[in-house]
């Protein structure tokens, strides 16, 4: 799952990547026309690189696929993915946390991951219930919209 600005941000993450690649097989070409291919360190530096961004591009492209362009949840009896929490801590500090998708998780600082250890304890809880996070009992204080 995914929000709309995630699927945005991650297509253009997608693009750059491939204008990386494009440059590095390049850089590729430049160092294979040196010779002595064997112990030129800028061609097998270049092709590893190049393995590496092939890797994270077929991972993006496959991730796109995918994915399902989650909006805002409908329902606020129990956690969801796009739901915003508030959480209680032992020490009465409040906490609030919007549950995303992993390639939404940093784009916004109180935006988590769903399927983290925090996450994944979440799904399903309601209002009043309480967690175990890191030999912590918290408490679910509310469930409103993310905002997503």
């Amino acid at each position: 799952m995914i929000t709309k600005l995630g699927r945005q941000l991650l297509e253009e993450k997608l693009l750059a990547l491939k204008e990386e690649l494009r440059l590095t097989y390049q850089k590729r070409s430049e160092a294979a026309a040196e010779g002595d291919l064997k112990e030129n360190s800028a061609y097998i530096y270049a092709g590893e690189h190049a393995n590496l961004l092939n890797s994270q591009i077929e991972e993006i492209v496959s991730d796109l696929k995918n994915f399902i362009i989650k909006s805002n949840p409908t329902q606020f009896e129990t956690v969801e993915f796009g739901h915003q929490v508030t959480l209680l801590y032992p020490d009465q500090r409040q906490v609030d946390f919007v549950l995303v998708g992993k390639y939404d998780a940093r784009l916004k600082p109180n935006w988590i991951y769903y399927q983290s250890p925090i996450g994944l304890a979440l799904l399903s809880k309601k209002p009043g219930d309480q967690i175990q996070i890191n030999d912590q009992t918290i408490t679910l204080v509310s469930i409103s919209s993310g905002n997503i």
